[in-house]
């Protein structure tokens, strides 16, 4: 995520894994695809697809409602609480 705030452009799940693969935590490439699918899924990122030789490409790149750390940190502890307080109203 935070690559993807930095360069703050469209970005395949070969260019984020390639970068992941440099640092301390590196991930498989499926890891890679699963997670950016998952902050897609969840609105913290931007999913387009685009045509390639091969078939598909997935696009991410940051989301209007989340366009950096700070805003990701705000809505994710948002979540929880809201998660939290419906589970305790449920007892």
């Amino acid at each position: 995520m935070k690559f993807i705030w930095t360069i703050n452009q469209e970005v395949d799940s070969k260019t984020a894994y390639n970068h992941l693969r440099e640092t301390e935590t590196p991930m498989s490439r499926a890891s890679v695809i699963n997670f950016l699918n998952k902050m897609a899924n969840k609105g913290f990122l931007q999913y387009s697809e685009t045509t390639t030789k091969g078939g598909y490409k997935g696009l991410y790149k940051p989301s209007v409602v989340v366009p950096d750390e700070k805003s990701f940190k705000r809505v994710l502890a948002k979540r929880i609480i809201d998660m939290a307080q419906k589970e305790l109203s449920r007892e």
